[in-house]
């Protein structure tokens, strides 16, 4: 009986290393115009005589990504990437031409290395960390190197980040962009936008044009002020008249203002 015993459970253990569910694996090359990738599997398999073997390379994997025939979700699969990797119960040889539903498939084969498909994701060690709380696209130049871009989507904003020189947020009705030199914030009834020297602002119903302590409606009161102030020189006879040397300085002033301000 011990012998019965132990030959069918030999059996049934060499049986089940022909029926395949899952396992990780690694890219080794990809097609993003067919979405067909071949796999490495990740893990070798253990021989009867105690060595290992590696399983064989998997060629024309389909990549799952989400999406439907009208959206999509896609990123490039570089060599190494690592990926989870599925086998269908059933021969994939006819849905990979033909797709749908109402497929007559008379293959007998089952959960077999020839039918398999991937999701790329699974990643024990070399992954992205996520350091806010939301939904997330980030993309750096390798797993713990740079940002290069990000997306960001909270309960309170959404902001978009690209290589740290330009932002976008958006929170309630507050829109901030800003690059390394320059900003535009939107509030309500608010606009202002800003460099590195000049500053203009829409604030409900007024304007606002300012470049350091120098604005658009103090250079154009001074102008008016020198105007009241200063009455024209009027001498001789017949009379000749002229400006008064405070108003022509006050003048010259607002024009050399007005052209550091305002371009033509």
């Amino acid at each position: 009986m011990q012998d019965l015993s132990d030959l069918m459970r030999e059996f049934v253990e060499y049986y089940f290393t022909q029926i395949h569910t899952s396992f990780p694996g690694v890219v080794t090359e990809y097609d993003a115009k067919t979405r067909r990738a071949t796999v490495q599997p990740s893990l070798k398999r253990r021989a009867g005589n105690k060595d290992y073997i590696e399983f064989p390379l998997l060629i024309d994997v389909p990549v799952q990504f989400p999406g439907t025939k009208k959206w999509t979700i896609h990123f490039p699969l570089e060599k190494g990437d690592e990926v989870s990797i599925y086998f269908s119960e059933r021969s994939l040889d006819v849905w990979k031409d033909a797709g749908q539903d109402g497929i007559e498939d008379t293959d007998p084969r089952r959960f077999d290395l020839c039918d398999a498909y991937c999701v790329p994701g699974l990643q024990p060690q070399e992954f992205i960390a996520a350091e806010e709380a939301g939904l997330q696209i980030i993309h750096k130049d390798k797993f713990d190197g740079e940002l290069i871009s990000q997306v960001l989507m909270t309960d309170d904003k959404i902001e978009t980040i690209y290589k740290k020189k330009a932002k976008v947020t958006m929170e309630d009705d507050h829109i901030t962009s800003e690059t390394e030199k320059c900003k535009v914030e939107m509030s309500a009834d608010v606009l202002t936008a800003k460099n590195s020297q000049t500053t203009v602002k829409l604030n409900g119903d007024k304007a606002s044009v300012k470049n350091g302590s120098k604005s658009l409606y103090t250079i154009m009161h001074n102008y008016y002020q020198a105007w009241l102030t200063n009455k024209p020189v009027t001498t001789g006879s017949p009379a000749t008249h002229f400006l008064h040397p405070n108003l022509e300085k006050e003048i010259a002033q607002a024009d050399t203002d007005l052209g550091l301000l305002l371009e033509a």
